[in-house]
């Protein structure tokens, strides 16, 4: 069945924990380009390549707005450039919206989804977008089919030596008079605890950039399903404002490998240790053979008389012992 999901986060240079000894110092977005692109891309402020093993990139493009230079649909130059235009340590670089895709569609129906979302939604507004469709193993053997789109930050403009506008465009974060109606929304919601003002809160929240893109992603990725004759929807919406009554499951990403790692892992520590035990035991005989071959040989004939006696104590009453012919 079709899944929602609409995952919004921002590339920042800032590592946001201690930088290990001999490891990266922060972070950059031509790394990120490449890893969601599967390409080798050359990070000019580092002079380092990054280079990812992703066999399931299956599509990869930039849309820009109308006019954008002809640099600006070069992976490695573009990214270079808005590293070029960031100033700070821990400057913001990028934004990422990952999405689910639909299996219902094929892939070309898949691509043509994503490009028509971002096209309409983001590079319309200013933005640059480098898009990367992925396709690995999901937990149930099936395709995953999912997209990367990482957003820029700034206005294309030629006339700095950037090739980015000085400033960041604020609106593509939150616009202010929308963020000052949630705050005082939730504020009033907070104090009264009124039914009518926590309608009042949803609808100022239902005009944030995060929310009006959640919604936008659903009635695109609803409108695909329909042309393609599929009777799969989607819903943005929490579970309890489409009257659904059940706990909702945590988004485990990552946390699905490990469970198969550690399902292969464990299997592989079982193993070892029985070897080890079996190796430890077979040290153990060849220690005692050689003191004292005939005690070890008695204790072995114990050992199995025990083992007979034991398994006939476990026999039914009724259940004959079974005859065995020594001399065969």
């Amino acid at each position: 069945m079709a899944i929602y999901h609409l995952r919004l986060k921002v590339v920042s240079r800032a590592l946001g924990r201690a930088a290990k000894v001999g490891g990266a110092t922060r972070r950059s977005v031509v790394a990120a380009a490449a890893y969601r692109s599967g390409e080798r891309l050359y990070d000019v402020s580092q002079g380092r390549w990054f280079t990812f093993d992703k066999p399931d990139v299956v599509h990869t493009e930039i849309i820009a707005p109308p006019g954008a230079p002809a640099w600006v649909f070069g992976r490695q130059t573009l990214w270079n450039m808005v590293e070029r235009a960031e100033k700070r340590v821990d400057a913001q670089l990028a934004r990422e919206v990952e999405v689910t895709l639909p299996r219902e569609l094929s892939r070309d129906d898949q691509i043509e989804l994503v490009r028509r979302f971002v096209r309409e939604q983001f590079v319309a507004q200013g933005m640059v977008a480098d898009v990367g469709v992925h396709e690995p193993d999901a937990s149930d053997g099936k395709a995953q089919p999912h997209a990367h789109v990482l957003l820029t930050m700034r206005y294309l403009d030629e006339a700095t030596g950037t090739g980015f506008s000085a400033n960041k465009e604020r609106d593509w974060n939150e616009r202010e008079d929308i963020a000052q109606a949630v705050n005082e929304a939730r504020k009033r919601f907070n104090d009264t605890g009124l039914d009518a003002d926590k309608d009042a809160l949803e609808a100022a929240e239902a005009l944030r950039n995060v929310n009006v893109w959640r919604s936008a992603w659903a009635d695109y990725a609803n409108g695909a399903l329909a042309r393609a004759g599929s009777a799969e929807r989607i819903d943005h919406r929490t579970l309890e404002k489409q009257g659904i009554f059940r706990m909702a499951e945590p988004y485990l990403g990552l946390a699905r490998h490990v469970e198969k790692a550690y399902a292969y892992l464990k299997e592989r520590v079982t193993q070892w240790v029985a070897v080890k035990t079996r190796t430890a035991l077979y040290d153990d005989i060849e220690h005692y053979k050689q003191r004292d071959p005939k005690g070890l040989a008695d204790f072995v004939l114990r050992l199995g008389e025990m083992a007979e006696g034991f398994a006939a104590s476990l026999r039914r009453p009724d259940q004959p012992i079974p005859e065995v012919d020594l001399d065969r």
